[in-house]
């Protein structure tokens, strides 16, 4: 009994060590700093291979953040949402929600922090002829955005840079030069210590009457504190260096570092758990290619994990995804928000009505 009690507190110890050395390394190696911390933590995961992400992600906007499905709430004394449609369709939905979100209108100046694949940047001047700036710190990503602009002939109208936002921010050519900033799921790899480093570099950029729209993956204020003192898959092996902050950590982090006021929330989590369950059935069914791209057994099995702890983390709404609008006050961009047709809900379908819908 004595020699079981020992073992197990060996073990113990050991996990307390390792976590903690663990949580040394996600501090002091993967720091988001603007010295080449973020740009070694970005190259970590989105510069594993283009045609990886080509794998699950939607083949047209390859958009790598959630989607929103067309969608109800289900029958009577059941759980959950009922999700109609393809990830394509909900994609471009997406798209739409954050350019209206932020009451983008024709012709104006458009800043993507963290463009991605260049999806939203190629909507935005393709819809609204907006002059586009994207600035990322993924060499990957950027040469095949930049590849899909020129196929699409907007060479004109969208320009990529590799740099970093507050470098970016620092530059006199840039100081209120954006009437709307929009930051799709890249506020996650700033880390809770920079957030009013972002907050700060937007308030440089934007127009007097500008918009800040953010879409973050944000993590319940009851449990943020423990959140962000530890250290789990996600932020040091998937995502090094990534922290999803709490709703509170945002608009305090605002607040504090420049004069931007929330002004719109929309919680999309639902629709983020229906998102990773497409994405690791296309990464499944996707296996053989994966393979020949190199990437082995060890890597599909963390994967999987991956892709299934956050599917459920959403589906639990145990962690959130929100759809953020910032201004400044007396902001009257944002006039059209306080529509009764954007402040009100439609009444409850019924479920006759959620049968028509489902059929």
């Amino acid at each position: 009994l004595i020699s079981n009690a020992l073992t197990n507190a060996s073990g113990l110890m050991v996990s307390k060590l390792g976590s903690f050395l663990n949580f040394l390394r996600y501090k002091l190696m993967m720091d988001n700093s603007e010295r080449g911390g973020s740009l070694k933590n970005i190259h970590a995961h989105y510069d594993l291979s283009n045609d990886l992400f080509r794998t699950f992600l939607d083949r047209e906007t390859l958009m790598y953040s959630s989607a929103i499905f067309d969608a109800v709430k289900a029958r009577e004394g059941q759980n959950g949402m009922v999700f109609r449609g393809n990830l394509e369709e909900a994609q471009w939905r997406k798209l739409d929600t954050l350019l209206s979100r932020a009451q983008v209108q024709p012709n104006q100046t458009l800043l993507d922090i963290g463009f991605g694949w260049g999806g939203l940047s190629l909507y935005a001047a393709k819809k609204y002829g907006c002059r586009v700036t994207g600035v990322t710190l993924s060499v990957e990503q950027k040469a095949l955005a930049e590849r899909r602009v020129t196929d699409a002939g907007l060479e004109h109208l969208i320009t990529f840079e590799v740099v970093d936002y507050r470098t970016f921010a620092r530059r006199k050519e840039n100081r209120s030069h954006y009437d709307r900033v929009i930051s799709c799921e890249m506020i996650e790899a700033v880390g809770h210590e920079h957030l009013g480093e972002f907050f700060w570099a937007v308030e440089q950029v934007l127009k007097p009457n500008g918009v800040l729209v953010m879409e973050a993956i944000t993590t319940p204020e009851s449990r943020y504190e423990t959140y962000r003192r530890s250290t789990d898959l996600i932020n040091t092996i998937i995502f090094p260096g990534s922290c999803c902050p709490s709703l509170h950590a945002l608009v305090d982090a605002s607040y504090k570092n420049s004069s931007l006021t929330l002004e719109h929330i929309d919680n999309i989590g639902l629709h983020y758990a229906r998102t990773l369950a497409e994405w690791r059935r296309r990464f499944n069914a996707s296996e053989e290619i994966v393979r020949r791209l190199g990437f082995d057994d060890i890597f599909m099995r963390v994967w999987n994990y991956y892709l299934t702890y956050c599917e459920s983390g959403f589906h639990s709404q145990t962690e959130n995804c929100l759809i953020l609008v910032f201004s400044r006050p007396g902001c009257n961009a944002l006039v059209p928000l306080c529509e009764t047709r954007s402040v009100t809900q439609l009444p409850a379908l019924t479920d006759i009505e959620i049968d028509a819908f489902l059929n």
